[in-house]
């Protein structure tokens, strides 16, 4: 009766518990997807029958093969630089001790606090060969005018570093906050058994953030894949037309927005939600994310 009545309280807080995030993941998750699906297979202008061909519009138009190219690329080096910069920078910063380490954290959290139009307009005049408090360096390697720089070629590494810049900083005070979890007597242990930092970094630190790295991994990729802020703002204020429909997110805001197109939006949403769900649970199930973290044993 005892072990049954416990079992049972248990049961209750952890519903308790659990109940706000349900009700928010059902108003705000589940319902928004359910009628992106139904509107997904409405009729439209462009297809009055509805149905599946909705998704044979989007797949086919013009602009979604460039735009899913585009995407593809700056995820491409999007993740990857991402998760290396911010696990070898965030490790660097958990083997600082100085009295200079609290600076350091506020650092990196600088650029993250500039983003959307703020972002867009600093990289503007930081770019821009008149206005920028670098354009005696842009002018000796012969850059004199922005369409130099603002051009289609050069938006990938734009973009890149634009994203990277915002986001980095606080993935790495993350990452080092999870590195302030790893117990004492475990590095301690490590050290007494001769390993030097560069050990301790790689086979002790490294593999017990593991999971750490791969959540950040999935919702950088989820972001990368979902890049909309950067190419519409350059593209509507800073240069018009120089990124129109770039992204894939674009697409479909040119899908709702400009050719009153809910239906061809709605599934291209879907089909980006799919790509996004289906790499969650690869990553997840391919690693052990769901498993208590190891060091690397040799």
């Amino acid at each position: 009766m005892a072990r049954s009545r416990v079992k049972w309280q248990g049961t209750l807080a952890g519903s308790i518990m659990f109940a706000p995030y349900l009700i928010l993941l059902v108003a705000f998750g589940i319902v928004p997807v359910v009628m992106a699906f139904a509107t997904s297979l409405g009729s439209s202008r462009a297809n009055p029958a509805g149905g599946l061909a909705n998704y044979l519009t989007v797949v086919t138009d013009f602009r979604f093969m460039p735009a899913l190219i585009n995407v593809t690329v700056f995820v491409l080096i999007y993740v990857p630089l991402m998760v290396v910069v911010v696990a070898i920078m965030s490790l660097l910063l958990d083997a600082i001790r100085t009295k200079w380490t609290v600076s350091l954290r506020a650092a990196y959290i600088v650029p993250a606090s500039i983003s959307g139009a703020v972002s867009i307009m600093v990289w503007y005049f930081m770019l821009e060969p008149t206005y920028s408090p670098y354009r005696d360096l842009l002018h000796a390697v012969g850059i004199t005018q922005g369409s130099q720089i603002w051009a289609k070629p050069n938006l990938m590494v734009i973009f890149v570093l634009m994203a990277f810049a915002t986001g980095a900083g606080n993935w790495i005070i993350v990452q080092y906050g999870s590195l302030q979890s790893i117990p004492d007597d475990i590095l301690e242990a490590a050290r007494i058994d001769g390993a030097n930092g560069l050990q301790i970094a790689l086979r002790i630190k490294l593999p017990l953030i593991q999971k750490y790295l791969v959540y950040m991994g999935i919702l950088t990729f989820a972001a990368g894949l979902q890049v909309f802020v950067e190419p519409y703002l350059i593209s509507s204020s800073v240069y018009t037309g120089l990124a129109k429909d770039w992204s894939l997110n674009q697409l479909s805001y040119a899908f709702a927005f400009e050719s009153g197109d809910l239906a061809a939006a709605s599934a291209l949403s879907l089909m980006l939600l799919l790509v996004c769900v289906v790499f969650a649970l690869v990553v997840i199930f391919k690693t052990d994310f769901f498993e208590e973290s190891g060091v690397t044993k040799k």
